[in-house]
């Protein structure tokens, strides 16, 4: 059995402060996305009849297996995998392994964590039983355990994210993020995690332990493909260009605003292929030492926004209670589908630093023709 019991939330400031239109009888704001799919489904004026009437919808969903899917078959240190692509260039479900106990071989952790630079992200299921502690061993088996954000020396304070409110006893580095009815919430906008660090996680691990039961998935972009996919007049436009990554009001420390600069154009400092690293997230604009008009700036960006969310340069992951994902931040954006209001979503990631701290810098080395 798992050990770990949902926070409390009820007598959370933060938690209450964002409930606040809750309290109003308001339901969520059409401005945003939850809210905006939420008045799609069902119209109304209060919070209390929004959230009746998307319950009954959804009140006669039963859980079920329907259809084929295709897998490759492998045997690592005797244990039968079944490796579910779920798009052509990214995204593997990992079938038949206990993440618990399954990974003493350092064998299947090679193996794992070079499926993992061929596919991006890779997924498994059914591992619900992992305690926390169970999770940090997981993750150390990847690279060096970073704090909430990756690496020490800039820990978000800001008092009005409420995830960075929520702790779990014993692992500090843990991120608890929930959405329920009262306080809806998802990060809906393409991004890579923390770029707004001077050297961003190398990966995160992110652990589902309450799954909405239609809704809420977690979409991921491969920022090879869209490299590859920009014209070769922008590529030879940008590819030495740096860009401003800023974060949020959430990423405050001491109320100053994260930011760091870094390449357009990177390498992937173990596969030595370019990745676009430029995602509308945290980007807000070029460096100013490279003097672009704004109206050249705007296109270039408008350019490698239409890259984003390609639906041939991404994968789809359903969350069921139990389920992971762990992708390589240096390769991939991800978004939260921002669409299951007012079921109860609660998540947990961790991030994972590379052990080689020569490669945890973004840096752009073009090959040599």
């Amino acid at each position: 059995m798992s050990d770990t019991p949902a926070p409390v939330l009820e007598d959370n400031p933060v938690y209450l402060a964002n409930s606040q239109r809750a309290q109003e009888n308001k339901p969520p704001s059409r401005g945003t996305p939850l809210g905006a799919v939420a008045a799609a489904r069902f119209r109304a004026d209060t919070h209390e009849e929004m959230v009746a009437g998307i319950r009954s919808l959804d009140a006669g969903l039963v859980a079920g297996q329907f259809g084929t899917i295709h897998y490759k078959p492998v045997t690592v240190c005797g244990i039968d995998l079944k490796l579910e692509p779920l798009q052509p260039s990214i995204g593997t479900v990992v079938h038949g392994i206990d993440l618990a106990r399954d990974l003493d071989s350092p064998e299947m952790v090679t193996f794992l964590r070079n499926l993992w630079l061929e596919r991006r992200v890779i997924m498994f299921r059914d591992q619900n039983h992992l305690t926390h502690q169970d999770m940090v061993t997981f993750a150390r088996h990847f690279g060096e355990l970073g704090v909430r954000y990756g690496e020490p020396g800039h820990e978000p304070n800001s008092p009005r994210d409420l995830s960075n409110q929520i702790n779990i006893p014993g692992v500090p580095e843990m991120l608890v993020l929930v959405s329920d009815e009262r306080a809806a919430g998802a990060a809906s906008a393409w991004h890579c995690d923390a770029t707004w660090q001077k050297r961003p996680p190398m990966g995160s691990v992110l652990m589902c332990r309450e799954a909405p039961p239609v809704g809420g998935d977690t979409c991921f972009c491969d920022c090879y493909a869209m490299w590859e996919g920009l014209s070769p007049e922008t590529k030879q436009r940008v590819e030495h260009l740096t860009a401003r990554h800023v974060g949020g009001v959430i990423h405050q420390m001491d109320g100053k605003t994260p930011e760091s600069i870094h390449p357009v154009a990177r390498t992937h400092p173990e596969t030595g292929r370019t990745v676009l690293y430029v995602q509308q997230g945290f980007v807000k604009g070029f460096a100013p030492e490279h003097g672009i008009a704004p109206d050249e700036e705007r296109a270039l960006l408008q350019q490698m926004k239409l890259q984003e969310g390609r639906l041939e340069y991404t994968c789809r992951f359903r969350w069921e209670p139990g389920s992971i994902a762990m992708w390589d931040n240096r390769a991939v954006l991800h978004s939260a589908s921002a669409d299951f209001w007012p079921h109860r979503r609660r998540m947990e990631r961790l991030t994972i630093l590379d052990h080689d701290e020569a490669r945890r810098t973004p840096y752009y080395a073009p090959a040599k023709p």
